[in-house]
């Protein structure tokens, strides 16, 4: 019976048919691989290779708000990267699951894209906090990048993998789902 139920409603992959914290946990992976990638980059390219792992573990492991940034300890990169992979496995984990309330009551998609920036400001803020608090000044912009980069590789691999989500935005724009208030009759207008 719930087999025909799901042929009817399309070949969708609702949250019937997938744990929300398998595909959270590789929503978060993938946004964190793509961060930390970003930051290999960025760090290479001002030929520091793993200095943000290097300095944010420093801070993270040891409290150490002045970390001495030209040698790298293995720890710290080894820590961080712990840390900052378990931090985006359960922010995937949050995302997804509104991702799947969403799908199964289109009323709440809103949820879903302040999730997504909700997420954003969570991993631009903290990085950029604990850069400024150490006097350790990384970029805006590569904060801010960063931070877009992995929201949006979690959001596209969502996206993806939720059709029936993706039909409801062309279907119904965001906001339809709830009538609109009533509005007070015209009064004459005075010549």
């Amino acid at each position: 019976m719930k087999q025909g139920r799901r042929a009817a409603k399309g070949e969708d992959m609702d949250a019937e048919r997938h744990s929300t914290i398998g595909e959270g946990i590789v929503t978060g992976v993938l946004g964190a691989i793509i961060v930390a990638i970003w930051y290999f980059i960025v760090d290479t390219a001002g030929a520091q290779p793993l200095h943000t792992p290097n300095v944010l573990g420093k801070i993270f492991l040891r409290g150490d708000l002045a970390p001495d940034t030209g040698r790298i300890v293995p720890q710290a990169v080894l820590g961080y990267s712990a840390i900052h992979f378990i931090s985006f496995a359960l922010v995937g984990v949050g995302l997804t699951l509104l991702v799947h309330l969403a799908v199964r009551n289109t009323s709440l998609r809103m949820g879903v894209w302040l999730g997504f920036l909700i997420a954003f400001g969570l991993f631009a803020g903290e990085t950029y906090m604990l850069a400024t608090a150490s006097g350790e000044r990384f970029s805006p912009w590569s904060v801010i990048s960063g931070s877009i980069l992995g929201v949006l590789g979690m959001a596209g691999y969502l996206w993806r993998r939720h059709p029936g989500l993706r039909r409801s935005f062309h279907e119904a724009p965001l906001g339809s789902e709830v009538p609109h208030p009533p509005h007070p009759p015209e009064r004459p207008r005075a010549a």
